[in-house]
């Protein structure tokens, strides 16, 4: 594969592409003979200031490698995710909160495709259950080929490929054109998810007693409560839903459940008058409808995305 091609496979990247431009400096030093072994840097995820709007993915996707050389990759976002290596026949497994071979570092520090390899959970911050999040994760790689890799939170809208080739071979990029490749991934994809954004607080601004829970797209999330102020009535229904698959939330009111029974509903949301109620992870077309029976300002939180600001009140008037 030609210099060229590769530059545009690498830039062309992204999760989803829509119609984007990514200038490449002319007469870049990346094909120059480096001394190996090197260490080359991807982040996991990115996310907005307000940790609104994430970009599932890593940043750049595609890096070419030596053999003997490293890879590290850095946690950038408070979203968690993972950086999973599947053994060669195993098919991506469902993502279970309770299994620790997916929560937990896994393998050695050197790869070769043929083992299972995991970072555990990465984080920039202590995150739902994930107290404990690692916040970087080498692996050397000692044998050539094609290696793609996965986010087990995320699937397979979150992947990513090291290619390795035989020791000695001249790199055709440097770091520095991994991390503008990367930045321009995520600025495009975040860009993306703030338009949704604000596409849905307008389709969704005056939708009777509806709330919708989240905004999800090709590659980015939003976690977020649309209308997350909704004023009703003394005995009136506040349906909250989820449009699509996507990132799991809840609508948690009062006590936050302890550890994963966050997971599962628990309470009566059909007379709900103050104190504990959570819907459990919502799932795409099964609305959590909460009827209110007395007045007040109820505050609710998505309890797996509240460190990052998803949260809301109901205001019940007379």
């Amino acid at each position: 594969m030609s210099g060229k091609s590769m530059l545009r496979r690498l830039v062309l990247s992204v999760v989803s592409v829509t119609v984007l431009v990514i200038p490449v400096a002319v007469g870049s030093t990346a094909s120059a003979a480096v001394a190996g072994p090197v260490t080359w840097h991807v982040r996991a995820g990115a996310e907005t200031p307000d940790m609104a709007v994430t970009a599932m993915a890593f940043l750049p996707k595609d890096v070419w490698v030596d053999a003997g050389d490293t890879v590290h990759w850095t946690a950038n976002s408070a979203e968690p995710h993972t950086v999973t290596f599947l053994a060669p026949g195993t098919a991506l497994p469902e993502f279970n909160p309770f299994d620790p071979s997916q929560t937990t570092a896994q393998g050695s520090s050197t790869y070769d495709g043929t083992a299972y390899a995991n970072s555990g959970i990465m984080a920039t911050q202590p995150i739902f259950v994930f107290t404990d999040p690692v916040a970087t994760y080498d692996l050397t790689f000692t044998a050539t080929g094609d290696f793609t890799y996965v986010c087990l939170l995320h699937g397979l809208m979150m992947t990513g490929t090291v290619h390795v080739r035989p020791a000695g071979t001249a790199y055709p990029y440097t770091q520095r054109d991994y991390d503008r490749v990367g930045t321009q991934q995520a600025n495009a994809t975040l860009h993306r998810g703030r338009n949704a954004w604000r596409e849905a607080k307008l389709a969704h601004a005056t939708t009777g007693s509806r709330v919708l829970v989240g905004v999800d797209g090709e590659g980015f999330g939003v976690s977020r409560f649309v209308r997350d102020r909704i004023v009703v009535h003394v005995g009136h229904t506040v349906s909250f839903y989820v449009a699509g698959p996507g990132a799991p939330h809840t609508v948690t009111f009062g006590q936050e459940p302890p550890g994963l029974a966050i997971l599962a509903p628990s309470g009566d949301p059909t007379h709900f008058a103050g104190g504990d109620l959570n819907s459990g992870v919502l799932a795409p077309g099964a609305p959590f409808d909460v009827t209110f029976t007395t007045v007040g300002t109820f505050h609710y939180i998505c309890a797996i995305h509240d460190d990052m600001g998803m949260v809301g009140d109901v205001v019940v008037v007379p």
